[in-house]
């Protein structure tokens, strides 16, 4: 069985008992849209360089949600016997629901059905739909309701995301600066051919933030704040001393 695997596994037996111990309470109240709840979730679209990974592991930790990178989306969304096991733990209600989304989703868009995106769309709905995640990356902010979550953007200045790089890879500047480059291109592109939108969009996200100047922690503390006035969600746990600077990736 593979890590990934075995993550999901662990997060479906989570879900499980929490939606057990909600089933009459909390989760029956909050509201639907269409015929599927969702939520609550922190949606993290960043720059390479600005520390995403970083901050959302920290808020994952804060909050005791299990944090979703870009590589662990991507091998759910591949993987069909992993996604399916997550598709599975819906009830039969919610993946019909699910399934007539995203049939609506290309309809309107006039997408292809690729079989990447549908399954990618798939997951990241499946995933919403649980809730008590943090999800870097992937166009969640594209896809899942905004109403039910927050989304906030990391950036920052070029030379501060490349200095970062290649601190952090152990590069000369220049090759570090040829990756940055690259990613802002890559990450611009994928959001205009999956999405049909444009990352810079400032109106996708209820936060941006600047993590020049901010460390790590900070930038949590600011996304924690938000989501508490969004949506009422607490943290419940502390960030260390320790983590005082941001991550490259």
């Amino acid at each position: 069985m593979t890590d990934v695997e075995k993550f999901v596994r662990r997060q479906v037996a989570r879900w499980a008992a929490r939606q057990q111990l909600e089933r009459n309470q909390q989760r029956q109240a909050r509201s639907r849209a269409g015929d599927i709840s969702y939520g609550p979730y922190v949606l993290i679209s960043r720059e390479r360089g600005a520390g995403g990974h970083t901050v959302a592991e920290l808020v994952g930790k804060r909050l005791d949600w299990q944090v979703y990178d870009r590589e662990i989306v991507d091998e759910i969304a591949k993987k069909t016997h992993v996604r399916r096991e997550l598709i599975e733990s819906l009830d039969e209600q919610d993946r019909g629901a699910i399934k007539d989304l995203i049939a609506s989703m290309f309809a309107q868009e006039g997408l292809d059905e690729t079989r990447y995106e549908y399954q990618l769309r798939q997951v990241m709905l499946a995933l919403g739909h649980h809730g008590y995640v943090v999800i870097v990356g992937r166009g969640g902010h594209f896809i899942l309701p905004s109403q039910f979550g927050l989304s906030a953007r990391l950036i920052a200045p070029l030379k501060t995301r490349v200095q970062r790089i290649a601190a952090e890879q152990k590069l000369a500047f220049e090759a570090a600066q040829t990756e940055v480059d690259k990613s802002d291109r890559d990450r611009a592109e994928a959001a205009c051919h999956y999405f049909h939108n444009d990352i810079h969009n400032q109106l996708l996200y209820d936060l941006i933030i600047n993590t020049e100047a901010m460390s790590a922690k900070a930038t949590t503390e600011t996304i924690l704040t938000a989501l508490h006035q969004k949506l009422g969600v607490a943290p419940t746990g502390e960030i260390g001393r320790s983590d005082s600077k941001n991550g490259a990736c």
